[in-house]
């Protein structure tokens, strides 16, 4: 395949991405009283931990070496600020796999990251909606 080196970059990149909430959200998810939103922030954690999954999955089968990294927890459970920056962290996500699909030449990691994509604006409509529903509320 042809740019091994750009799709591992762009690839260790989402990893990093996916995982820089993922050890966070049980007690993010513990912050929140609407039940609604509790089961969106739910999906979402699941979610980020399989697109993690693939992530890693891809980067190993191209022959490199998944990169983990966490982002340390917020001092202050602020939700608002919290799935803001999420927010921008899904339409990144997004861009990287979306890139990712255009680059890679084997047709099942290539399907793979266009479904990823998609998922990926399912995210961004669930980090949307909490969003909103936080605006409408004094959570």
């Amino acid at each position: 395949m042809e740019n091994v080196k750009k799709v591992l970059d762009i690839l260790n990149q989402a990893l990093r991405l996916e995982y820089s909430l993922i050890i966070h959200y049980p007690r993010i998810n513990m912050a929140v009283h609407d039940n609604d939103i509790k089961s969106m922030v739910n999906t979402l954690g699941v979610m980020s931990i399989k697109h993690a999954d693939v992530v890693s999955d891809a980067i190993i089968s191209l022959g490199g070496t998944p990169e983990w990294s966490f982002d340390p927890a917020p001092e202050e459970i602020d939700l608002k600020n919290i799935f803001h920056i999420q927010l921008g962290k899904e339409k990144l996500a997004l861009q990287l796999h979306s890139e990712s699909s255009k680059l890679i030449s084997d047709k099942e990691l290539k399907t793979q990251f266009e479904i990823l994509a998609k998922q990926e604006e399912g995210h961004i409509k669930i980090v949307e909606n909490i969003l909103s529903r936080l605006n409408q509320s004094a959570i």
